[in-house]
């Protein structure tokens, strides 16, 4: 456990925590001795993290709380049951919601508007229930994970760009309202990390422009501005630092990984 961080014993609620990214996460703080409560629709799932991780420095084990992001009273319910769990709310990180990738002329509305309702809406929504609780509070951290194709899209993942540039307008507007508060916001922008999902979709490029899949990723990483994919333990080591008292003195910025 890094001393560096502080983070012992501090009551972090982690979104999305059954993802490639959400796991990486949970382990970084779990390793800093957090005490964590894991928000997802798979409670299954989310229960396998859990139980690969180290209980909180002073032993208690990690809270799994089923959370349904379409639905503002199941997120309201599961907030409140961190925060009675927990004994408060520290830090908030949202690390929810995937992208589908396509022909833009090919993406109908209901596709946009299933990339959109997770990744924005959801996050929105979430958002919404803990920032008015640490308001209350007058202290806490947020941590929003974006991605940095808010600043270089992809012609071919436009909806999931379109998500991660407003959630950053929506960090950076928001950091105002919420540091006389007490409350930091920032955002962490990850290029492509490697993960399942993305060979899934690199592998149904692939078949699309007929190439080979190393082809097709080759090509994605150009068009995303970036040598490699990223480690989703490098995201989460930055993750950590904006859920740490080391990065106090900042609010409404975003890191590029």
């Amino acid at each position: 456990m890094s001393e560096d961080l502080q983070l012992s014993d501090h009551r972090v609620v982690l979104c999305g925590a059954n993802g490639t990214l959400g796991r990486a996460i949970a382990r970084k703080l779990a390793d800093e001795g957090t005490h964590l409560a894991l928000l997802g629709r798979n409670i299954e799932a989310m229960k396998a993290v859990a139980d690969g991780l180290p209980n909180s420095a002073s032993g208690r084990r990690h809270l799994v709380v089923q959370c349904d992001l379409g639905q503002q009273p199941s997120i309201d319910t599961a907030i409140d049951t961190a925060e009675k769990d927990l004994g408060g709310i520290d830090v908030f990180i949202s690390a929810a919601g995937a992208s589908q990738g396509g022909i833009f002329w090919e993406l109908d509305d209901a596709a946009w508007q299933r990339n959109l309702e997770v990744k924005l809406f959801g996050t929105l929504r979430i958002l919404r229930s803990v920032s008015a609780r640490m308001t209350q509070s007058n202290r806490g951290r947020i941590v929003i994970v974006a991605g940095n194709s808010a600043e270089k899209p992809d012609p071919r993942m436009l909806p999931g760009a379109a998500a991660n540039a407003a959630l950053l307008t929506i960090v950076r507007g928001l950091a105002d309202e919420l540091k006389p508060r007490g409350v930091t916001i920032n955002a962490v922008s990850p290029g492509p990390v490697r993960s399942p999902r993305l060979d899934a979709l690199m592998k149904a490029e692939a078949e699309r422009s007929g190439v080979t899949p190393e082809q097709a990723t080759a090509a994605f990483l150009e068009r995303s501005g970036v040598r490699e994919l990223a480690a989703p333990e490098d995201v989460a080591d930055y993750v950590a630092f904006f859920a740490s008292n080391l990065s106090s003195h900042l609010t409404g910025t975003s890191i590029t990984v």
